[in-house]
């Protein structure tokens, strides 16, 4: 049994939201996968859409629970332990009106009501005594959330893969950014002083690559994208720098989050620095929409964002049990950084074919999807890697879940 106060119940609830979403993508995107399969069993039973859309809202508020969540840590001394529980209590209703309406309801309105959600947290936040630089890169990162999601319903193509990519590459990378340089500070000897320092560089640097990256679909100038591209590569390389410096120089801590970073830092270095450099060719870009390449960069974008939110669960979740250890153990780390990343390659590997047999042979869609059939069934087996490890993930995490009792502050 663990005694925690009731801000740090409110922390652990938080981690669990973000267990059980994970399982809930897990399904998702294995479902989704098998939807590419020329002959899918699951064809006369789920519409191809209604599964792309769950996996995809899962996604949203899966980043987004783990992102406030650890904004919530980051500034839980000077937010009030009575709003905070009403918000918790708001953003659980939130998470099942958006589940069980996703088949149902324009993603629009849905994004709307996050967006009010993340507004109201904004609100709170910002009326504490003292905010740090760490929160403040966090808030500014999910105001950028909201405004691109909010202007989501007015946007026409080719916009709205705008606003898709700045959702990715700058809003929710700013704000997972401040996560990651507020955990160095735990599991590192770097001073706060040098943290706080980068995190308000890299920031920068991150809201520079990847507002870049998020105007390629308007078709840049060939002379922009060439000059354009290495200055993407250095943003992301030096953020990569920063990384490499925590991860050399850590401390005691036997958590797993350090290992984590890592996989994030290389994942953004593949997704922002190689993939949204190439993107930055106006034709190259044109070649990749609606191919297997254009997902891949999307994919391990994602799994940048998801890693860091383990390493916040795996920080977090081993001090509010009082213990230095791990808490999810090495199983769930390689599957999931080893299927991810090899089932980017493979995807990456479908893309290129598909766009050869499209444009070369002018071949119709069902067609490649047929003839693509063996990649496609090594990138499933990778997904399934990953799945595997979400669900060790998942079991690590509630096979050590103690029994908890709250100290009120006047027991």
């Amino acid at each position: 049994m663990i005694r925690l106060s009731p801000r740090g119940k409110i922390q652990y609830q938080f981690l669990s939201l973000i267990v059980l979403l994970l399982i809930l993508y897990s399904a998702g995107f294995l479902l989704g996968a098998l939807f590419q399969l020329p002959e899918n069993p699951l064809a006369l039973h789920f519409d191809a859409e209604t599964v792309k859309g769950f996996s995809a809202r899962c996604l949203s508020l899966l980043i987004l629970t783990g992102l406030v969540g650890a904004g919530i840590t980051m500034a839980s001394e000077s937010l009030s332990e009575r709003m905070t529980q009403v918000f918790l209590r708001a953003w659980i209703a939130l998470i099942i009106v958006a589940l069980i309406a996703s088949p149902f309801l324009r993603g629009s309105l849905l994004d709307a009501l996050t967006a009010m959600g993340l507004l109201a947290l904004l609100a709170l936040t910002r009326s504490g005594k003292e905010v740090s630089v760490f929160t403040r890169v966090w808030q500014a990162g999910l105001l950028l959330v909201c405004a691109s999601s909010l202007a989501k319903p007015f946007a026409s193509s080719p916009w709205d893969k705008v606003l898709d990519l700045y959702q990715w590459h700058v809003a929710y990378a700013v704000a997972a950014l401040s996560v990651a340089f507020w955990l160095m500070t735990r599991f590192s000897t770097v001073t706060r002083e040098w943290a706080q320092d980068g995190v308000k560089i890299v920031a920068a640097l991150i809201f520079l690559g990847g507002s870049l990256i998020s105007i390629a679909p308007l078709g840049l100038p060939p002379v922009i994208g060439i000059s354009a591209a290495p200055l993407i590569v250095l943003c992301y390389t030096i953020q990569a720098g920063h990384a490499c410096r925590a991860l050399s120089t850590r401390n005691a801590d036997r958590s797993l989050a350090p290992q984590w970073i890592a996989v994030a830092a290389l994942f953004w270095l593949v997704a922002g620095g190689f993939l949204g450099a190439m993107s930055l060719h106006a034709s190259l870009n044109s070649a990749m929409q609606s191919t297997a390449l254009s997902e891949a960069q999307v994919w391990i974008m994602s799994w940048a964002l998801l890693a860091i939110l383990c390493a916040y669960l795996n920080s977090v979740a081993a001090e509010l049990r009082g213990g230095n250890s791990r808490v999810t153990g090495y199983a769930p780390l390689w599957l999931i950084a080893f299927g991810a990343g090899l089932s980017t390659i493979v995807q990456g590997c479908r893309g290129v074919v598909e766009i050869y047999l499209r444009d070369s042979f002018a071949l119709e869609r069902a067609r490649i999807l047929a003839m693509t059939a063996p990649l496609t069934q090594i990138w499933i087996l990778c997904l399934l890697a990953v799945a595997i490890g979400i669900m060790t993930f998942a079991l690590g995490f509630w096979a050590r879940r103690p029994a908890i009792h709250v100290d009120l502050p006047d027991s």
